[in-house]
Protein backbone atom coordinates (compact mmCIF):
# COMPACT_ATOMS: atom_id res chain seq x y z
CA UNK A 1 0.00 0.00 0.00
CA UNK A 2 1.44 3.60 -1.01
CA UNK A 3 2.30 5.46 2.44
CA UNK A 4 -0.39 8.34 1.81
CA UNK A 5 -3.17 5.60 1.40
CA UNK A 6 -1.85 4.11 4.49
CA UNK A 7 -1.80 7.13 6.21
CA UNK A 8 -5.08 7.82 5.18
CA UNK A 9 -6.15 4.49 6.65
CA UNK A 10 -5.12 5.03 9.66
CA UNK A 11 -6.41 8.01 10.06
CA UNK A 12 -9.96 6.69 9.39
CA UNK A 13 -9.34 3.97 11.81
CA UNK A 14 -8.66 6.82 14.36
CA UNK A 15 -11.85 9.13 13.51
CA UNK A 16 -14.04 5.71 13.87
CA UNK A 17 -12.43 3.83 16.51
CA UNK A 18 -10.14 6.69 18.47
CA UNK A 19 -6.47 7.56 18.72
CA UNK A 20 -5.40 4.05 20.37
CA UNK A 21 -6.67 2.07 17.61
CA UNK A 22 -4.84 4.63 15.22
CA UNK A 23 -1.54 4.20 16.75
CA UNK A 24 -1.74 0.23 16.70
CA UNK A 25 -2.60 0.26 13.06
CA UNK A 26 0.15 2.73 12.54
CA UNK A 27 2.83 0.14 14.17
CA UNK A 28 1.40 -2.69 12.96
CA UNK A 29 1.84 -0.90 9.16
CA UNK A 30 5.05 -0.43 9.89
CA UNK A 31 6.66 -3.35 11.48
CA UNK A 32 5.19 -5.40 8.33
CA UNK A 33 6.70 -3.36 5.81
CA UNK A 34 9.84 -5.31 7.29
CA UNK A 35 8.29 -8.40 8.14
CA UNK A 36 5.18 -9.99 9.36
CA UNK A 37 4.43 -9.10 13.05
CA UNK A 38 0.58 -9.14 13.70
CA UNK A 39 -1.71 -10.88 16.68
CA UNK A 40 -5.03 -13.01 16.05
CA UNK A 41 -7.61 -12.49 18.46
CA UNK A 42 -8.88 -15.81 19.32
CA UNK A 43 -12.77 -16.00 20.09
CA UNK A 44 -15.57 -18.25 21.07
CA UNK A 45 -18.87 -18.70 21.04
CA UNK A 46 -20.33 -21.03 23.98
CA UNK A 47 -23.58 -22.97 23.78
CA UNK A 48 -24.66 -21.86 27.25
CA UNK A 49 -23.95 -18.51 26.63
CA UNK A 50 -25.48 -17.57 23.11
CA UNK A 51 -27.30 -14.89 23.03
CA UNK A 52 -30.84 -14.15 22.28
CA UNK A 53 -32.22 -11.57 19.04
CA UNK A 54 -33.45 -8.62 20.17
CA UNK A 55 -36.84 -7.96 20.05
CA UNK A 56 -37.17 -6.26 16.71
CA UNK A 57 -35.58 -8.70 14.68
CA UNK A 58 -37.37 -11.67 17.15
CA UNK A 59 -40.87 -10.61 15.68
CA UNK A 60 -39.61 -10.48 12.03
CA UNK A 61 -37.53 -13.63 12.24
CA UNK A 62 -40.67 -15.69 13.93
CA UNK A 63 -41.71 -18.70 11.34
CA UNK A 64 -40.28 -17.07 8.33
CA UNK A 65 -36.21 -18.55 8.83
CA UNK A 66 -35.19 -21.99 8.53
CA UNK A 67 -31.88 -23.50 7.95
CA UNK A 68 -30.28 -26.79 6.18
CA UNK A 69 -26.48 -28.27 4.75
CA UNK A 70 -25.78 -27.60 0.97
CA UNK A 71 -24.76 -29.73 -1.18
CA UNK A 72 -22.46 -29.02 -4.00
CA UNK A 73 -25.02 -28.69 -6.49
CA UNK A 74 -26.93 -26.36 -4.74
CA UNK A 75 -23.31 -24.66 -4.33
CA UNK A 76 -22.51 -24.69 -7.85
CA UNK A 77 -26.31 -23.22 -8.84
CA UNK A 78 -25.15 -20.41 -6.43
CA UNK A 79 -21.66 -20.08 -7.92
CA UNK A 80 -23.38 -19.19 -11.66
CA UNK A 81 -25.77 -17.24 -10.03
CA UNK A 82 -23.77 -15.01 -9.06
CA UNK A 83 -23.45 -12.70 -6.19
CA UNK A 84 -22.95 -15.50 -3.39
CA UNK A 85 -19.23 -15.27 -3.51
CA UNK A 86 -18.78 -19.39 -3.66
CA UNK A 87 -15.44 -19.76 -5.31
CA UNK A 88 -13.19 -22.68 -6.15
CA UNK A 89 -11.68 -22.13 -2.79
CA UNK A 90 -14.71 -23.00 -1.18
CA UNK A 91 -15.81 -25.64 -3.12
CA UNK A 92 -12.30 -27.22 -1.99
CA UNK A 93 -13.26 -26.93 1.94
CA UNK A 94 -16.84 -28.70 1.17
CA UNK A 95 -14.76 -31.89 -0.83
CA UNK A 96 -12.55 -31.83 2.18
CA UNK A 97 -14.98 -32.48 4.57
CA UNK A 98 -16.10 -28.86 5.82
CA UNK A 99 -19.83 -27.80 5.83
CA UNK A 100 -21.86 -24.59 4.33
CA UNK A 101 -25.29 -24.55 5.99
CA UNK A 102 -27.82 -22.16 4.48
CA UNK A 103 -29.59 -19.36 5.91
CA UNK A 104 -33.44 -19.19 4.21
CA UNK A 105 -35.37 -16.56 5.05
CA UNK A 106 -39.23 -17.61 3.71
CA UNK A 107 -37.77 -20.43 1.53
CA UNK A 108 -34.99 -17.99 -0.10
CA UNK A 109 -31.60 -18.62 0.12
CA UNK A 110 -30.65 -15.57 2.58
CA UNK A 111 -27.06 -16.21 3.60
CA UNK A 112 -24.90 -19.17 4.78
CA UNK A 113 -21.61 -20.02 7.23
CA UNK A 114 -19.25 -22.42 6.68
CA UNK A 115 -18.30 -24.85 9.45
CA UNK A 116 -14.97 -27.13 9.93
CA UNK A 117 -15.94 -30.21 12.70
CA UNK A 118 -13.09 -31.97 12.34
CA UNK A 119 -10.94 -30.72 14.74
CA UNK A 120 -8.06 -29.36 12.80
CA UNK A 121 -8.78 -26.26 11.00
CA UNK A 122 -6.14 -24.22 8.82
CA UNK A 123 -7.32 -21.01 9.60
CA UNK A 124 -4.77 -19.62 7.81
CA UNK A 125 -2.19 -20.74 5.31
CA UNK A 126 0.66 -22.43 7.33
CA UNK A 127 -1.33 -21.82 10.49
CA UNK A 128 -3.28 -25.09 11.73
CA UNK A 129 -4.95 -25.43 15.02
CA UNK A 130 -5.98 -28.77 16.87
CA UNK A 131 -9.28 -28.17 18.90
CA UNK A 132 -10.97 -29.81 21.80
CA UNK A 133 -13.65 -32.17 21.47
CA UNK A 134 -17.16 -30.26 21.04
CA UNK A 135 -15.45 -27.10 19.39
CA UNK A 136 -16.59 -26.38 15.48
CA UNK A 137 -14.51 -23.83 13.96
CA UNK A 138 -16.99 -21.45 12.19
CA UNK A 139 -16.01 -19.24 8.98
CA UNK A 140 -16.95 -17.57 5.91
CA UNK A 141 -20.22 -16.36 6.73
CA UNK A 142 -22.55 -13.82 4.13
CA UNK A 143 -25.55 -12.67 4.10
CA UNK A 144 -26.79 -11.51 0.79
CA UNK A 145 -27.26 -7.67 0.37
CA UNK A 146 -30.61 -8.15 -0.42
CA UNK A 147 -31.62 -9.52 2.94
CA UNK A 148 -28.59 -7.17 4.93
CA UNK A 149 -30.18 -5.91 8.09
CA UNK A 150 -32.56 -8.91 8.73
CA UNK A 151 -30.52 -9.91 11.80
CA UNK A 152 -29.19 -12.89 10.13
CA UNK A 153 -25.64 -13.05 11.30
CA UNK A 154 -27.13 -13.88 15.49
CA UNK A 155 -29.21 -15.86 13.74
CA UNK A 156 -26.62 -17.47 11.86
CA UNK A 157 -24.44 -18.62 14.88
CA UNK A 158 -27.41 -19.83 16.52
CA UNK A 159 -28.41 -22.51 13.88
CA UNK A 160 -25.10 -24.32 13.78
CA UNK A 161 -25.45 -25.05 17.28
CA UNK A 162 -29.19 -25.36 16.98
CA UNK A 163 -28.18 -28.30 14.28
CA UNK A 164 -28.82 -31.73 15.06
CA UNK A 165 -25.59 -32.67 13.57
CA UNK A 166 -23.67 -30.70 15.89
CA UNK A 167 -26.20 -31.23 18.95
CA UNK A 168 -22.82 -32.22 20.92
CA UNK A 169 -21.28 -28.92 20.11
CA UNK A 170 -20.42 -27.08 22.73
CA UNK A 171 -18.65 -24.25 21.43
CA UNK A 172 -18.02 -22.56 18.11
CA UNK A 173 -14.00 -20.70 17.36
CA UNK A 174 -13.02 -18.13 15.64
CA UNK A 175 -10.66 -15.71 15.12
CA UNK A 176 -10.24 -11.98 14.27
CA UNK A 177 -7.29 -9.40 13.69
CA UNK A 178 -6.22 -7.23 16.23
CA UNK A 179 -6.27 -4.21 14.38
CA UNK A 180 -10.03 -5.04 12.88
CA UNK A 181 -11.77 -3.13 15.23
CA UNK A 182 -15.40 -3.26 13.30
CA UNK A 183 -15.51 -7.08 13.31
CA UNK A 184 -14.25 -7.18 17.30
CA UNK A 185 -16.98 -5.23 17.59
CA UNK A 186 -19.63 -7.33 15.46
CA UNK A 187 -18.13 -9.98 16.87
CA UNK A 188 -18.80 -9.66 20.55
CA UNK A 189 -22.34 -8.18 19.65
CA UNK A 190 -22.20 -11.67 18.07
CA UNK A 191 -21.84 -13.24 21.35
CA UNK A 192 -17.88 -14.08 21.06
CA UNK A 193 -15.93 -13.38 23.83
CA UNK A 194 -11.60 -13.38 23.27
CA UNK A 195 -10.11 -16.55 25.32
CA UNK A 196 -6.61 -16.00 23.71
CA UNK A 197 -4.01 -14.36 21.40
CA UNK A 198 -1.79 -15.88 18.74
CA UNK A 199 1.14 -13.74 17.21
CA UNK A 200 2.76 -14.05 14.25
CA UNK A 201 6.24 -13.74 13.83
CA UNK A 202 7.89 -14.37 10.23
CA UNK A 203 7.84 -13.93 6.96
CA UNK A 204 4.75 -14.29 4.74
CA UNK A 205 4.60 -18.16 4.86
CA UNK A 206 7.03 -19.12 6.62
CA UNK A 207 6.48 -18.05 10.60
CA UNK A 208 6.34 -18.94 14.07
CA UNK A 209 2.77 -18.63 15.63
CA UNK A 210 3.23 -18.23 19.76
CA UNK A 211 0.15 -18.59 21.55
CA UNK A 212 -1.44 -17.79 24.47
CA UNK A 213 -0.90 -19.95 27.25
CA UNK A 214 -5.15 -19.50 27.83
CA UNK A 215 -5.31 -21.31 24.75
CA UNK A 216 -3.04 -24.33 25.84
CA UNK A 217 -5.08 -24.25 28.56
CA UNK A 218 -8.33 -24.83 26.58
CA UNK A 219 -6.75 -28.02 24.15
CA UNK A 220 -5.83 -25.53 21.38
CA UNK A 221 -2.34 -25.66 19.94
CA UNK A 222 -0.47 -25.05 16.50
CA UNK A 223 0.00 -28.41 14.72
CA UNK A 224 1.90 -29.00 11.97
CA UNK A 225 0.43 -27.93 8.27
CA UNK A 226 1.61 -31.03 6.17
CA UNK A 227 2.02 -28.73 2.56
CA UNK A 228 1.28 -25.26 2.54
CA UNK A 229 -1.60 -24.23 0.26
CA UNK A 230 -1.31 -21.02 -2.23
CA UNK A 231 -1.68 -17.86 -0.17
CA UNK A 232 -5.33 -17.39 -1.19
CA UNK A 233 -6.88 -19.33 0.23
CA UNK A 234 -7.42 -17.30 3.74
CA UNK A 235 -10.80 -18.76 5.62
CA UNK A 236 -12.87 -15.33 6.50
CA UNK A 237 -13.18 -14.48 9.94
CA UNK A 238 -16.75 -15.44 11.53
CA UNK A 239 -19.67 -13.23 10.33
Amino acid sequence: MHPRAFLREVAAVGRRHGGLAALQTLAEGMANAVMRLECLHVITLEREHLPGLDGEHQGQLAGRITSRIADEATLLAMRAEGGWAIDDVKLGHLRAGDHCLLSLLDGQVAGYTWVHDRGCPEILPGLRLQLPPGMLYNFAGYTHPRFRGSGLQSYRHRSVLDHPRWANASSLLGWVKATNFASRRGQGKSGYRPIGWIWLVGGSRRFAALCSPSLWERGIKRIPVASLPAPDRLPQSPA
